[in-house]
């Protein structure tokens, strides 16, 4: 599952192996995966254009280009970006294929079609893409204990949901908000304004540690050269439910909150009933997986 840490992964191996290089064209297999320009329209704009340099908002991977485009690259839930020598014959989950000078690609592929790409002018796809209106990165270095509170504060959604909303708090994916709930023992359905500073704190390292462990791990999907990220993917709560928690032996338990499926330890993370929130948890039978393989990111 492609979040925060596979995507940090991608955009620094990006660094170090594609800005600098020109794009010679690009060819569109899906024209569905591309959501400006028109789909005939990639290659020209990119032919002849350098990459001067990559970042990453969110989950999305910016590469910018000598004459002020943009080039988004979105991987959705499953998507991969894979740089190799050219080839004639492409994988069969291939949606778009960007030539570079020195005779290799990038592929943008998806297993389920979902992954997306756009190219513009960089305030235009800043603009299109909604990208001013993200919140805060965590791996940001002016990320702090009282830029949590601030972002948290008075929002009466729960927690769990509250943190995938991106306008609040940009990049934290499903499987590492569950991870970093259950660092922090805290209950995906409490009130997310109602923390006290010690939970907060609590929240604050828990969502650095599980994401410096997934960057540090380079992530649970191949990186750019191919080579499998050392993450795991189902970890301490996330894609467990019916196992015992790490820390305490209790059955982890699942259900679904705010449409996304979830995962908790009822012992680690106990649900106050002053604390809750007005959306309940749809849960279901411990020890079965709750449509793990087609939640929404």
């Amino acid at each position: 599952m492609a979040e925060v840490p596979e995507v940090e992964t991608l955009v620094r191996d990006l660094q170090q192996a594609v800005v600098g290089r020109r794009f010679t064209g690009a060819e569109v297999l899906v024209p569905q995966a591309v959501r400006f320009p028109a789909p005939r329209e990639v290659s020209e704009r990119l032919a002849g254009r350098r990459v001067l340099s990559a970042r990453r908002r969110a989950k999305f991977m910016l590469l910018s280009l000598d004459d002020g485009q943009v080039l988004a690259l979105h991987l959705m839930l499953w998507g991969n970006l894979a740089l190799r020598p050219f080839s004639v014959v492409k994988p069969e989950a291939t949606l778009v294929v960007f030539a570079l000078e020195g005779g290799e690609e990038l592929v943008f592929s998806d297993t389920l079609g979902y992954a997306r790409m756009a190219l513009a002018p960089a305030e235009e796809l800043a603009r299109r893409l909604k990208l001013d209106e993200l919140g805060p990165e965590a791996l940001s270095d002016d990320f702090a204990p009282e830029v949590l509170a601030r972002q948290l504060r008075r929002r009466r959604g729960p927690l769990k949901t509250v943190l995938l909303n991106q306008r609040v708090f940009a990049g934290l994916g499903n499987r590492d908000a569950d991870e970093s709930l259950w660092s922090a023992g805290l209950h995906p359905r409490r009130v997310a304004g109602s923390l006290s500073p010690p939970e907060l704190l609590r929240l604050y390292e828990g969502i650095l540690e599980v994401l410096d462990e997934g960057v540090r791990l380079r992530g649970t999907q191949r990186d750019l050269f191919g080579v499998q990220g050392g993450a795991r993917h189902h970890r301490n709560v996330f894609g467990r439910t019916g196992e015992p928690c790490p820390r305490c032996g209790e059955r982890v338990r699942a259900g679904k909150l705010g449409g996304r499926n979830t995962h908790w330890c009822p012992t680690c993370q106990p649900e106050h009933e002053a604390t809750q929130a007005s959306t309940p948890v749809a849960t279901g039978a411990p020890g079965s997986l709750l449509d793990e393989g087609t939640s929404r990111q």
